[in-house]
């Protein structure tokens, strides 16, 4: 499960590389949304590739 050190970190890196660009609130919501998966146990599946891996990178070991 996320830890909230680690949703702070993935999105603090989104808001500096997006914010303020067209897909910053598409790639938001797809995060906001695999994390939920992610934490749930789900497959995290059709969620935008640059999401996925901030997702990848941030999650828990």
């Amino acid at each position: 499960m996320f830890e909230k050190a680690q949703i702070d970190s993935l999105f603090a890196e989104l808001k500096q590389e997006w914010q303020g660009k067209p897909d910053f609130e598409k790639l938001h919501r797809d995060v906001d949304l695999g994390i939920a998966l992610y934490d749930s146990g789900r497959a995290i599946k059709g969620l935008d590739d640059r999401a996925l891996a901030l997702i990848e990178k941030h999650k828990p070991d």
